[in-house]
């Protein structure tokens, strides 16, 4: 009966820390995912519009070299970080997620070795079909139409970067078969035009909401097609 009283009264003294340690670790973890989707959206705006979030509706990604760098080494930085907190103090949900994560981090770190970055585009989609994204963009306000504008503003190094990457990977023997790439020469013509109202960036403006003032309509038609020129 002590041993018993005893016993009992060590778990009271033990388990009030123990769970408050497994606490901490768990906001540790979460905390991290939380930070990682934040990082991930800033980092693929695009995606981000995909998804709803306008934050990063004025700009393309970095596929610039320097910033594929910095991206591999801040996944490294990630599993670093990772391998500090404790899976065995996770609940069950979370050791799974952990090891979701901790897989998709490390694949990633991985294929950077074999440097298909350095082929941005194929057949299917790439940035000579970039004009999608629209697509996927509600435009109710005058900011949505000029976030547009924006992208449509800095596409030229968003353009160049890609050619860049491309350029790369011609020196490194990393390109597409020829077969993938047929299709790619007619995509970019669909994109070449003389009056910019014909180009498939200008879709969005097309068509406005009627509370957005015809001034409005007026100034954001000319900007877009400025940019597109």
């Amino acid at each position: 009966m002590r041993l018993l009283i005893g016993l009992m009264g060590a778990l009271l003294i033990v388990t009030p820390a123990a769970i408050a340690e497994d606490a901490a670790v768990t906001k540790q973890f979460q905390d991290l995912l939380a930070s990682e989707w934040e990082y991930g959206l800033k980092e693929s705006p695009t995606f981000a519009s995909h998804l709803g979030d306008k934050r990063y509706n004025d700009r393309w990604p970095d596929v610039s070299l320097a910033a594929i760098e910095r991206r591999h080494q801040h996944r490294q930085e990630t599993l670093a970080t990772l391998a500090k907190i404790d899976k065995t103090k996770l609940s069950p949900a979370d050791q799974l997620n952990y090891d979701l994560f901790r897989k998709d981090v490390a694949e990633e770190v991985e294929a950077f070795q074999y440097r298909w970055f350095l082929v941005p585009l194929d057949q299917r989609s790439g940035i000579q079909t970039e004009n999608e994204v629209a697509d996927a963009l509600p435009f109710r306000t005058v900011k949505d139409y000029e976030d547009w504008i924006a992208r449509l503003r800095s596409f030229p190094t968003y353009l160049e970067q890609t050619t860049e990457l491309m350029r790369a990977g011609i020196r490194e023997r990393i390109v597409q078969p020829k077969i993938v790439m047929r299709r790619v020469t007619e995509q970019i013509k669909k994109q070449i035009v003389n009056d910019p109202t014909e180009s498939l960036y200008f879709k969005p403006f097309k068509n406005f909401p009627a509370d957005i003032a015809a001034a409005d309509q007026e100034r954001l038609k000319s900007e877009a097609q400025a940019a597109i020129r």
